[in-house]
């Protein structure tokens, strides 16, 4: 029953109102949560997810099973590579409910709140952003209390050669002697700035570069999930732009699918990542094969108007080169190329009119200019500047060959004097 002012009614329509509101934000929070980064969602959450690093995953699995934990380990390699998955894997097979445990349940608390990164006895540390000896020392009073509810307690600093000189000598004797219950798990990127103090106290474990077939075969499983339908050339083209990084990799698929149709081909990856054509590779190489400056500095001109990114071409030429080399010196080149390229009966004539030596030289002053092309303060000049040195020196005869002509020559006869 109202009151006469309908005060009732009024009540009903707010928490009605109310209802509508709670229900709106967890419709939105449901699409959200459905609508995770690639990157995110594919995360490694056990030791078999982990690509590329068989074997720190069996030595880690080896050492759980074996009850050889110890207690610091010091995780180094190339972004992307799996040194924080790694690490959270890790604290999950320690403090699963049916661990320690090499292959987690990934349904406990322990590992849920792990993995959704609120686990009250795992804590990530950002040592770029807690990098000084006060942040250290309100570790060292952390760790001296026990675990709140897991079986260990396990720091993982991240980014670690961050920290400061005084921060590393506070961290140094508890990195030495923690607390039996606790373990420390350092990753970094750049494992030359790590002290030696701290490198004889840990077991270190270095992350490789991923090969890319393996991340072509793991991009190929994200998309047959998603059902995308996409060339075998563009993983390709997408594996190689990431640099050996997983996640450099799966970001870029990100940006690929979203730029693109239902289908994406191999085009379609090279106009969306400013991907050199083969066409132009071709023809800068043929240029400085035949000693034409005009066609050199015309692809380059041209390569500027379109705005590309020229120490992405000095790459995708360099790496090009490469290939050349060995399609022109190994009888079965198919395992051994980074990848296939357009124009293929175009090529094998290019390489027709060169020698071994020829693409020896040219690849030689590439990588050996790269510095100086590098810190160049203008890249289209440099760049120049090296193809038309490759130019000049064609026009060289080459040492051996006037080595052979000073074997053969003979000196004139003397004249006879006249008398």
């Amino acid at each position: 029953m109202s009151g006469p002012d309908g005060s009732s009614t009024k009540r009903f329509s707010t928490c009605a109102g109310v209802l509508l509101l709670v229900q709106a934000f967890w419709l939105d929070r449901k699409e959200t949560m459905g609508s995770r980064v690639t990157a995110l969602a594919w995360r490694p959450q056990t030791f078999d997810d982990v690509v590329g690093q068989e074997v720190i995953t069996r030595t880690l699995c080896n050492a759980i099973q074996s009850n050889r934990i110890h207690h610091a380990y010091l995780f180094s390699g190339l972004r992307g590579s799996g040194k924080t998955s790694t690490a959270r894997i890790l604290a999950k097979a320690l403090n699963c409910e049916t661990g320690p445990t090499a292959t987690p349940c990934l349904q406990c608390i322990s590992c849920t709140e792990i993995r959704d990164g609120n686990a009250l006895d795992v804590v990530e540390i950002d040592a770029a952003s807690n990098n000084s000896v006060d942040n250290i020392r309100e570790l060292r009073e952390w760790v001296r209390y026990n675990s709140a509810r897991d079986r260990y307690k396990i720091y993982i600093i991240d980014e670690v050669h961050m920290l400061s000189t005084s921060a590393f000598n506070a961290l140094l004797k508890t990195l030495e002697e923690p607390p039996d219950n606790v373990v420390f798990i350092l990753a970094t990127t750049e494992l030359h700035k790590i002290p030696s103090t701290i490198l004889s106290r840990t077991q270190q474990f270095d992350f490789r570069q991923i090969p890319l077939f393996k991340i072509e075969d793991r991009l190929k499983t994200i998309a047959a999930s998603e059902s995308l339908k996409i060339e075998d050339e563009a993983l390709t083209l997408i594996a190689q732009s990431s640099g050996g990084s997983m996640r450099d990799a799966i970001s870029v698929f990100d940006q690929v699918v979203a730029a693109s149709d239902d289908s994406i081909s191999r085009l379609d990856v090279q106009s969306i990542l400013g991907v050199v054509e083969d066409a132009n590779l071709l023809d800068l190489l043929e240029g400085v094969l035949k000693s034409s400056s005009e066609q050199v500095l015309g692809r380059i001109s041209e390569l500027v108007h379109f705005g590309h990114d020229l120490k992405r071409v000095y790459d995708a030429f360099a790496a090009f080169v490469r290939d050349s080399l060995v399609l022109k010196s190994v009888a079965d080149p198919s395992e051994l190329v980074l990848r296939s390229y357009g124009h293929g009966d175009r090529h094998m004539e290019v390489l027709e009119a060169c020698s071994v030596s020829d693409l020896v030289r040219i690849l030689d002053v590439l990588l050996g200019q790269e510095s100086l092309f590098r810190h160049a303060f203008e890249p289209r000049f440099a760049f120049e500047l090296i193809l038309l040195k490759l130019i000049e020196m064609r026009r060289l005869t080459p040492i051996e060959e006037l080595v052979a002509q000073l074997n053969d020559w003979e000196p004139p006869e003397p004249k006879k004097k006249s008398k």
